[in-house]
């Protein structure tokens, strides 16, 4: 299904579920990654060293975007050489070409429930998926609707803030464990700078502490500038860098 000429040996997500060191920031989300793309009708693959394995390649088919974890930039190389009509994130610079995203970072303390919020934020619901995924289409493009089935959940939970009866925003957080990953923020055109990611990215965290979470993080695009101040504003700090490279 990815690129093409398939890389690594095929898997399902139940077979990688005890997974090795292969990333900066996502290890303790590598199982779900692998458990989600294959729900959704992805594809799981990984790449050994012998016995050891090496690498993870997971990958969608309607949004067509891959990720492949890995401490070998040759395998991250013949991932991203092996794209064709899919975009791929890895945690290697490989030169011109590819796109910048920052990682921000924050422990996260009881104080976060102090926080006042600028619009009414509420935890989604699964009648509000139809919605949702409009929302997401007008903002992102395409997207896998087969991603929010069973959704919310006690590892994944939604928020979003209406104004004048019509969603504006939404956004989500994943749990593993101890940590969280802030991910899938859209807010309309016609509602930015109304603070509204403001107010999103603090119900996420403030989920995050209430089930028992000490460290987030979320990845941004270099040129979001708007996105990058309001999780500088809400105490996240950048740690490091992941790359995206378009279709070949």
């Amino acid at each position: 299904m990815f690129g093409p000429a398939a890389v690594g040996e095929r898997a399902t997500g139940r077979f990688v579920l005890d997974l090795p060191d292969l990333s900066d920031w996502f290890n303790p989300f590598l199982p779900r990654f692998a458990l989600d793309a294959e729900r959704c009708g992805g594809e799981v693959r990984v790449m050994r060293d012998g016995e050891r394995l090496v690498g993870l390649l997971v990958s969608d088919p309607v949004e067509r975007i891959a990720t492949v974890f890995t401490r070998s930039r040759a395998i991250a190389e013949k991932v991203v050489r092996s794209r064709g009509s899919y975009g791929v994130y890895c945690e290697f610079w490989l030169g011109p070409g590819g796109e910048v995203y920052d990682i921000f970072g924050a422990r996260l303390d009881p104080e976060r429930a102090r926080i006042r919020f600028r619009h009414p934020v509420r935890e989604l619901r699964d009648s509000d998926i139809p919605a949702l995924l409009d929302l997401i289409r007008e903002v992102e493009g395409p997207v896998n609707p087969r991603w929010f089935e069973g959704l919310p959940n006690a590892n994944e939970a939604g928020f979003e803030v209406e104004v004048d009866g019509r969603l504006a925003g939404a956004a989500w957080v994943s749990r593993a464990g101890a940590h969280a990953r802030l991910h899938s923020l859209a807010v309309r055109v016609p509602y930015r700078r109304l603070g509204i990611a403001s107010d999103l990215l603090h119900a996420r965290l403030l989920w995050a502490v209430r089930n028992g979470v000490t460290e987030a993080i979320s990845e941004i695009a270099q040129p979001n500038f708007a996105s990058q101040q309001v999780a500088l504003r809400g105490g996240m700090h950048r740690r490091g860098q992941v790359y995206f490279y378009r279709p070949s």
